[in-house]
């Protein structure tokens, strides 16, 4: 469980400047894409790949973003993450979204990525269990967000917007302590 209470006012304050300053919406998957870009650098066993016994280490971050279709699911790929700033990222996701859905998307639209990212809680799911892509090693997945009764910190109660993180990992490269 994460609190995302902050996240959500910053959205509800600024959704509508930033989409006529930048011409993206601020969502939860922006912030999700950005945080998971920075904590790579902290945990880059996560932004691998298991190529027959090796692990091949990645030195950027093209993050997949699993867009529904028709059909099932399509994976565009944001190349270069890491070197984005939220506007940047709110950009390239909408953009691949929408080249996703009108069919547009070329072949290298959707290769190369070294992990993804997919945000189930669209649906109004609150935990789920994604599936890695291979050869990824890893995939997130984002419940829907949900208002929760909190003891803070100096025992006071507050009403909180909270959003399950799950993170599916393939044991062959780490484990759960790292």
């Amino acid at each position: 469980e994460v609190d995302v209470t902050w996240m959500m006012k910053k959205i509800r304050e600024e959704k509508h400047l930033f989409l006529d300053k930048h011409g993206a919406k601020l969502t939860v998957t922006s912030f999700a894409a950005l945080a998971i870009a920075r904590a790579l650098h902290a945990y880059p066993l996560l932004n691998a790949s298991l190529e027959g016994d090796t692990i091949v280490m990645k030195r950027f971050i093209n993050l997949g973003i699993a867009v529904s279709v028709d059909q099932g699911v399509m994976v565009p790929v944001i190349r270069g993450c890491e070197n984005l700033s939220l506007p940047q990222v709110s950009r390239q996701i909408a953009d691949l979204a929408e080249k996703t859905r009108e069919h547009r998307l070329q072949p290298i639209d959707t290769q190369e990525g070294t992990i993804t990212l997919t945000n189930f809680g669209m649906t109004g799911t609150m935990v789920g269990i994604p599936i890695i892509r291979y050869p990824e090693v890893a995939i997130i997945g984002l419940g829907a967000v949900t208002k929760k009764v909190v003891a803070m910190p100096d025992d006071s109660i507050a009403i909180r917007s909270i959003m399950w993180v799950s993170l599916t990992f393939d044991h062959r490269v780490l484990d759960g302590i790292y």
